[in-house]
């Protein structure tokens, strides 16, 4: 039994072995053809050497693609813990930014604001200037022109004072014995009579102006040729006396020197006539003069040094 269960159990071996050994390749076939293979891989070797470097450097950079355009999970966290603090800081920086820069704006335009105002003030000085120029080239013109109408010398001098006193109305004006001015002198000017020299030294001299109630000038009505004597008044105003009563004067009449006092030539404008009053009971009427010269304003004035001939004298206006 032995015997036979050995025999059956070895009979299946067999035929596994046979079966083996009908379906395995011959041993020296195989090694010819590994020795071919070998050999196609050594004479291909460069070839195959730059493809595998091909192959090895795509899958690099699609694995370097594919990590930029994954991140991990770790790195999308940071990213997003992150991204609010880094917007805010860049926010407050753009804040400051834009704030520093107005400020240098302000600053750069107050400057400019500041330039043009001194450019604004220097053109208001200029056109004072000139106004004043064109102003006082009139005033010359006019004295010239003035001057002209005398062949008796005309000395020009300049206004630099009043009196402050409050005694007399006068003016000091910067001509004096060293220019020949004496006591007495007419002064005058473009527009009319100014008054008479009081006083003066060696450089200067006072005038008295005819509104003060110390001045008198021989004066004529101009349409009726009627006399009479003009005195101050004060207050930029004079009085006509000793006009008649029965003299026919109208207010805004002209009234002109006569020339009889010796000190004023005939012709001079005085002033206008601004208010009558006719009194029954008086000999006189009351005449009140509003002179042409506004002494308030004056600046330069004429000094004549002596009476004009009859031939030189002016025309009335």
């Amino acid at each position: 039994m032995t015997a036979g269960r050995s025999g059956q159990a070895v009979r299946p071996l067999d035929r596994l072995c046979m079966r083996v050994s009908n379906k395995t390749l011959p041993r020296q076939p195989l090694i010819d053809r590994d020795q071919r293979v070998l050999g196609l891989l050594h004479r291909h070797r460069s070839v195959l050497l730059s493809l595998l470097t091909l192959i090895v450097a795509c899958a690099m950079l699609v694995a370097h693609r594919n990590r930029q355009a994954s991140p991990f999970f770790l790195q999308r966290a940071l990213l997003e813990v992150t991204g609010p603090f880094q917007k805010g800081i860049t926010g407050g920086v753009r804040l400051i930014g834009g704030i520093w820069n107005r400020y240098f704006d302000l600053v750069h335009v107050q400057e400019e604001n500041q330039a043009l105002r001194e450019i604004i003030k220097e053109l208001k000085r200029e056109r004072i200037q000139l106004l004043e120029e064109r102003s006082e080239n009139e005033r010359l013109r006019g004295l010239l022109g003035f001057k002209e109408r005398f062949e008796s010398p005309l000395l020009p001098a300049e206004v630099i004072g009043s009196d402050g006193s409050g005694w007399f109305q006068t003016l000091v004006i910067d001509r004096g014995q060293r220019d020949g001015v004496q006591e007495g002198m007419a002064v005058m000017t473009v527009e009319g009579v100014v008054g008479q020299v009081m006083e003066c030294s060696r450089n200067f001299s006072r005038v008295l102006l005819i509104t003060d109630p110390n001045s008198s000038i021989a004066a004529v009505l101009q349409s009726t040729r009627a006399p009479g004597i003009v005195e101050g008044a004060g207050r930029q105003k004079c009085i006509l006396k000793y006009l008649q009563q029965s003299e026919t004067v109208e207010a805004g009449e002209v009234t002109l020197s006569s020339g009889v006092d010796g000190i004023y030539p005939k012709g001079l404008p005085i002033g206008t006539v601004s208010e009558v009053q006719k009194q029954d009971a008086q000999l006189f009427q009351y005449v009140e003069i509003q002179p042409f010269v506004r002494f308030d304003k004056l600046e330069e004035v004429f000094i004549l040094y002596h009476l004009p001939r009859e031939s030189e004298q002016p025309e009335s206006p």
